[in-house]
């Protein structure tokens, strides 16, 4: 069953590309943490998926997927605190 919200790969890809406009190099990618939050309009159960994801060894690994009752305001990608 497909989802309402973007899936993690293609989220992964968005974050290298978004990093690398904003001069931030692969060698410095190690242990950063990046969110992806999302409006789902047409989602069942809740209005929005904020996805995070963490460089570890190499490789993006997912360490979150919170489905949230509203909407979000700030949508796209951004460094997790």
């Amino acid at each position: 069953m497909p989802c309402d919200h973007t899936d993690p790969p293609v989220v992964m890809q968005r974050a290298e590309e978004w990093l690398r406009k904003r001069g931030i190099p692969a060698d410095q990618w190690s242990g950063l943490r990046i969110q992806h939050a999302e409006n789902t309009p047409n989602a069942q159960g809740w209005k929005s998926v904020v996805i995070e994801i963490e460089r570890r060894d190499g490789q993006w690994i997912v360490t979150d997927i919170d489905r949230r009752p509203d909407v979000v305001t700030e949508p796209g990608l951004s460094i997790a605190s």
